[in-house]
Order: C-alpha cells, then sequence, then structure tokens
C-alpha cells in the first residue's frame, strides 16, 4: 500500500507519488475519512479476496498504515470495512 503513495522505484513513474482517495464511511455512528479505502478494495477484488473475518482484519491491518486507528477501536473499524467491503464486492457481481 505505501508504493501507492511513495510509488515504486521501477513503476516508471517520473514523479515518484501516487495520489490515494480520501471516502468518508460510517465508523460506530459518525463520519470518519479513510485513506486508500477504494484502492485497498479494488487490490483484495482482484485477488479474489471476499468479505469475511479474515479478511476484515487484514483490512484494518492494511488501512492502518494510512489512517489512525485507535487502539481499542478496531473492532469498530473492521465492522465498517467489512460493511463497505460488501458493498463493492455486490456492485462489481451484478
Amino acid at each position: 500500500m505505501l508504493d501507492k503513495i511513495f510509488g515504486k522505484k521501477e513503476s516508471g513513474c517520473c514523479c515518484g507519488t501516487r495520489i490515494v482517495g480520501l471516502r468518508q464511511i460510517n465508523v460506530g455512528g459518525r463520519s470518519t475519512g479513510i485513506m486508500g479505502l477504494d484502492e485497498t478494495f479494488k487490490e483484495y477484488y482482484q485477488k479474489g479476496k471476499r468479505p469475511d473475518d479474515a479478511v476484515g482484519d487484514d483490512l484494518v491491518e492494511d488501512l492502518r498504515k494510512l489512517n489512525f486507528i485507535a487502539e481499542g477501536a478496531e473492532a469498530m473499524y473492521k465492522e465498517a470495512f467489512l460493511r463497505e467491503y460488501q458493498r463493492y464486492c455486490e456492485a462489481r457481481t451484478k
């Protein structure tokens, strides 16, 4: 994921950095901005990962690299990420 922001040496991109999206989602009843959410969902979907508990843990781990997730709030973020990823997958299978 960090390569998406800072670029890879072999990426061939002259600028070296990439822009990641910021999207607002509901986390524990609050609107929260999450960086890299759509890019991460696209990557997971292309790898064939489906929304389940194990993927929820992976999403928290990966998205924590770009976003502050307070200790003890992981379950709320996991629930929100899985809900949004479920919607993402459903939109692509219709």
